[in-house]
């Protein structure tokens, strides 16, 4: 297995910085969203928010951190799924939300607080389930991850993005709601052709390992919907809410685990094919769910 963990993956390291911006780029479209209103509507009604990012950052990452212990046993795959499930909710979230008619509003609010939030429990969590499972322990400990180079990508990818984007939506609101579907599609287009770059020139050794991360990556996305559900139903929330918090809580900023992934782990495909794997795997039975939800009245 030591071999399948080693499948050569070729990646230019100049292409690092250029996901990054990418990445930040992204981020920086989804904050144009995000108001100090949806911050306060966070502290306001914060019994949804709260149980989503219950949901999103204890349990999930402990769940994946199982599904990589039990159900793989390629290092970087496990590895991948704590990455993936260690990053915030993503934009589609919202979309999406809309889609299978549940609370937009509660989604923006948990987009919001999981996003802030991840600038510290991204890199906190990810390291702590990391250094539980004695292989990726093992990799962690040859890989040097320079405290001061992971601030920085974490500014450059979350922090300045955020500020920068919530400010000019606070200062200039016109000025953001006419940029903001141009950034997102330029940032978005250009991040995706450096992916498929970079599926192409990898495509066998990224095929055999997404073979290898299907079942870990299903189930721990199955896990993540009916953690959602069930909370928000332990909880009592409306019908709305739940589906607003079964989507945040299982749809990630797959951009971000990839550019994470590209700026840490460059020759781990593992990492890389899981992120990929688990965006496919949102837009297809994701979206699926939501527009099926969509065709079912609220209770």
């Amino acid at each position: 297995m030591d071999a399948i963990n080693q499948i050569p993956f070729n990646f230019n390291p100049r292409i690092g910085l250029l996901v990054s911006l990418m990445v930040g780029f992204l981020v920086f479209a989804v904050s144009l969203d995000l108001t100090w209103e949806n911050l306060r509507n966070v502290l306001q009604r914060p019994k949804s928010p709260i149980i989503g990012l219950i949901a999103q950052f204890v349990i999930l990452p402990a769940v994946a951190f199982l599904a990589g212990m039990y159900l793989t046993n390629v290092p970087s795959i496990a590895l991948g799924l704590l990455l993936v499930t260690c990053c915030p909710g993503g934009a589609l979230s919202n979309y999406l939300t809309g889609v299978a008619r549940g609370d937009v509003a509660t989604s923006i609010s948990m987009t919001t607080a999981s996003t802030l939030f991840s600038i510290l429990l991204t890199p906190l969590l990810f390291t702590f389930w990391a250094s539980r499972n004695p292989s990726t322990l093992e990799i962690l400990q040859h890989i040097s991850m320079d405290p001061r180079r992971t601030a920085l990508t974490l500014v450059i990818m979350l922090l300045l993005p955020v500020t920068a984007g919530m400010l000019l939506r606070d200062t200039r609101p016109n000025t953001a709601g006419r940029i903001r579907g141009k950034v997102r599609l330029g940032a978005g287009v250009i991040f995706g052709v450096i992916v498929t770059l970079l599926i192409g020139s990898n495509f066998n050794s990224l095929a055999l390992l997404a073979k290898l991360a299907l079942v870990p990556v299903l189930v721990t996305f199955f896990v993540a919907i009916g953690l959602g559900w069930g909370l928000g139903r332990l909880a009592g929330l409306r019908a709305a809410e739940r589906r607003a918090v079964v989507i945040e809580v299982a749809f990630q900023n797959v951009a971000l685990a990839i550019g994470l992934g590209i700026a840490f782990f460059p020759a781990l495909g593992g990492v890389t094919a899981v992120s990929i794997l688990w965006g496919i795997v949102h837009l297809t039975l994701g979206s699926l769910l939501a527009f099926g939800w969509g065709l079912i009245d609220l209770d």
